[in-house]
């Protein structure tokens, strides 16, 4: 489609796509609208010289882009729009590169590469000339489902909604005509170069034209509220089957809070270092592991091996100590080995004075009460078992 072509204009290809419009959708205070159609948009868009194509629209580009909804769109709905419209996105993208490659044009090229005649271009200087144009993608939304695709371009199809009906725990701000700069590399694969920028609002009296990107805008809404994260669940699993993103928590939990990690006279690795069993005695095809999290976040985990019953490696986020984190994740382990029949007792060997006084809370007894202090104050071989 040629863009105001009779008056100089580049060539520019328009989709109006009914999957990108803003979250809930189009309604006047909870009474549903249809929006606009096929027909009416183009009545506006004729002014400019502008012919568009449509996608999307769930009854039809002759009826309105929302003339599906029943009600305002909920947080479920937002996010299946979201993943849709960012597979079309990332499909629509691979095929320009496809189409650019078969046909040899010349404005899909390697920008990594720099040609003699353009070392003088500046990159960062976006309204400096440049030797070759590049063909662009301008995706013009609003920020909260501007924020949800651009979450899962983040995760590289990786994205998973953490609680369902509720924000997840991050987001993306964008200012009123802010500007994201991405580019593409084929595949689902984009590097982020900027972030809600301005540059054409950068001169020294535009100060008051950038509007709409601060707290008091009420982006502040998009952060769930803390008691729809704070509930705390308890998952086991072989240790080879811990998902990616579990695997990589407990891991920096572990380095981080375990007296190895951060220093055996450390407060932290006293509050938190309640047992370690050495890796050279543990049985990787017989070891579990316990995670207790709060959505997708891991804030306590430990191991437990099923053939001998040694729980070892219990470590809880210092910040959810007050919480009973802990004691949840001791309770599972007890209530799995009950039902599996294939050990009749937990043993643990806590090094210090708040891990033994835990575990006797927790129902363990001494077997040995009597072991060597180390220099750095914690104390070895004191064995302490929990009868199923």
């Amino acid at each position: 489609t040629r863009l105001n072509e009779g008056s100089g204009g580049e060539a520019c290809d328009v989709i109006i796509n009914g999957f990108y419009h803003e979250s809930e959708g189009c309604h006047t205070r909870e009474e549903v609208e249809p929006g606009m159609n096929a027909e009416q948009i183009n009545k506006i868009l004729e002014l400019s010289g502008v012919k568009a194509s449509y996608v999307g629209f769930q009854n039809g580009e002759e009826n309105g882009w929302y003339s599906h909804g029943d009600g305002p769109e909920t947080r479920p709905e937002s996010e299946e729009r979201a993943a849709k419209f960012y597979l079309w996105m990332v499909e629509f993208l691979d095929q320009q590169l496809y189409e650019a490659e078969e046909q040899n044009q010349e404005d899909v090229f390697d920008a990594g590469v720099t040609l003699p005649e353009e070392e003088h271009e500046r990159d960062h200087d976006r309204f400096g000339p440049r030797t070759r144009r590049r063909r662009t993608a301008i995706f013009v939304g609003h920020g909260d489902f501007m924020s949800l695709v651009l979450k899962r371009i983040v995760a590289g199809f990786g994205h998973a909604v953490e609680k369902e009906s509720i924000p997840h725990r991050s987001a993306f701000v964008h200012t009123n005509t802010g500007i994201t700069e991405l580019e593409y590399f084929g595949n689902g694969k984009f590097l982020i170069m900027s972030s809600n920028q301005t540059p054409h609002l950068s001169g020294p009296d535009d100060g008051h034209l950038i509007t709409g990107g601060s707290l008091k805008d009420g982006w502040s809404y998009l952060m769930p509220n803390d008691k729809f994260l704070l509930d705390a669940e308890v998952t086991i699993a072989f240790s080879d089957e811990v998902q990616p993103h579990v695997q990589e928590q407990t891991g920096a939990l572990r380095s981080l809070y375990l007296s190895k990690g951060v220093g055996s006279n450390s407060f932290m690795a006293d509050m938190n270092h309640l047992d370690v069993t050495d890796a050279a005695d543990r049985d990787a095809s017989n070891e579990l592991t316990v995670v207790v999290n709060r959505g997708l976040q891991v804030v306590g985990c430990a191991s437990l091996d099923e053939k001998t019953g040694r729980l070892s490696d219990v470590v809880i986020r210092p910040s959810a100590r007050r919480s009973q984190a802990a004691e949840s994740l001791i309770e599972a382990v007890k209530s799995h080995a009950r039902q599996s029949q294939k050990v009749e007792k937990i043993v643990v060997q806590p090094k210090t004075d708040e891990g033994r006084a835990f575990f006797k809370k927790m129902g363990f007894e001494f077997v040995n009460d009597v072991g060597q202090y180390s220099e750095d104050g914690t104390c070895e071989n004191i064995r302490m078992e929990c009868k199923l």
